[in-house]
């Protein structure tokens, strides 16, 4: 059975990992920070969105098991690859902010496992 508090942290992993990797297009970064990204922080944003997208994997996985997992997880990057779009289109500048929050708010199933 899913939990509530696992479907909103793997939501929020996954934003904060679309988030990143949106944020280390050139554009992206600097609509937000008006400023250009260094390539340093390009590579770290494209390389840190991978890898939690790589870690909301794991967890889906590791809760469901392979095969619902992998469908549990294709469902929530729908949901947050949309969500990070609409950010992304209606309000550029709180997209950093939303991806703090969103760190924020996957600490408590992190935390209770």
């Amino acid at each position: 059975m899913l939990s509530y508090l696992m479907i909103v942290s793997t939501l929020c992993i996954s934003y904060l990992a679309f988030g990143c990797l949106a944020l280390a297009m050139f554009s992206n970064f600097r609509d937000i920070f008006k400023q250009a990204p260094t390539p340093l922080q390009s590579r770290s944003l494209y390389w840190s969105g991978w890898l939690t997208l790589a870690l909301s994997y794991y967890l889906s996985v590791s809760e469901h098991g392979m095969a619902y997992g992998t469908i549990f997880f294709t469902g929530v990057l729908s949901v947050a690859g949309l969500l990070v779009i609409l950010t992304l289109s209606y309000r550029t500048k709180f997209l950093a902010i939303f991806m703090v929050s969103a760190l924020v708010a996957s600490q408590g199933y992190l935390i209770a496992t």
